[in-house]
């Protein structure tokens, strides 16, 4: 077991199963959205996920508290929940259901070089030519996906909308991951530790999300599509998949990889995989300029954090 966690191919294993799992749960996300509040689809995978990591831990007997850090250590690990787990979420599932899964994997190729910002800003250091060259290359394709003319018939107002709601939810879930890079550095090699951290940072999230939920009108009607088992089975699994096995995953690759930029891109694979499910399993449309999008925006990644 040993030998396995200090393979270095173990953090890109990792990184690259968390973009797999993710992509089937996005597709699944965005099926039960035609059904289901955005907002109380949030709270739920929330709070299933958070019932997923506490029976793992009992399970393997993995403590429910580690009292390794300092008061600052875990301020951040909460921040970070609020931000990217929390906000971050209800914007994304909001977005989603509105403008789909394909248009969503393209924005998401945007969160490598924000978080190569964020993380530039922290050091005191600029992007040089390559990376800035990069930088545009990635929001041109965003703007090629904005103006492409659309052939679902998707007014052009709530595409925008969704776009710029999307790219506000890329902006916090950057901003999350970078505040907790130092304290998953403490913890290198500990994979419990670095779960427990996911754990830790996903109640606040769960938290977040319930509290706009509790915003909503009529919140006991957006309960009631819940009564169908194939719906309620659906939020389950994407929950298991996505907010507990990817996320999980996600962590321990971005934790494991010595050079994060590395893990970046393998997340953004992910890009390739939501595209191809959404279109055999939702019937969301691939055009030439959505292709075209996608290869540009992953070219701007490589760019900008190699």
């Amino acid at each position: 077991m040993n030998l396995i966690l200090d393979s270095q191919y173990f953090g890109f294993g990792a990184a690259l199963s968390a973009a797999i799992f993710w992509s089937i749960a996005v597709i699944i996300f965005k099926s039960a959205s035609n059904e289901l509040s955005p907002y109380l689809i949030t709270a739920l995978k929330n709070t299933i996920a958070t019932i997923c990591f506490l029976l793992f831990f009992v399970i393997l007997d993995i403590p429910l508290w580690y009292n390794g850090f300092n008061t600052l250590d875990y301020y951040k690990i909460l921040v970070s929940g609020i931000l990217g787990m929390g906000l971050a979420d209800v914007i994304f599932i909001y977005a989603l259901s509105k403008i789909g899964a394909n248009r969503i994997a393209v924005i998401n190729c945007f969160e490598p070089v924000v978080i190569y910002i964020f993380s530039s800003i922290l050091l005191s250091t600029v992007l040089d030519n390559q990376q800035l060259v990069g930088f545009l290359i990635v929001f041109i394709s965003i703007l090629i996906m904005t103006y492409e003319r659309d052939i679902d018939g998707l007014d052009i107002q709530i595409k925008r909308k969704g776009i710029a709601l999307q790219i506000l939810a890329v902006i916090f879930s950057s901003m999350g991951i970078v505040m907790i890079k130092p304290v998953l550095l403490k913890v290198e090699n500990n994979i419990a530790i670095q779960l427990w951290i996911t754990f830790f940072r996903l109640l606040p999230g769960m938290l977040t999300a319930w509290f706009v939920f509790m915003f909503q009108k009529n919140k006991i009607i957006l309960f009631k599509p819940l009564k169908q088992s194939k719906l309620f089975i659906k939020i389950i699994i994407s929950s298991g998949l996505g907010t507990f096995i990817a996320l999980s995953f996600w962590i321990i690759g971005y934790a494991n990889i010595e050079h994060p930029p590395i893990a970046s891109i393998l997340g953004q694979t992910s890009v390739v995989f939501i595209i191809l499910l959404s279109w055999v399993f939702l019937k969301e449309k691939i055009t030439f300029l959505r292709i075209t999008s996608m290869l540009c925006a992953l070219l701007g990644v490589c760019l900008t954090i190699l």
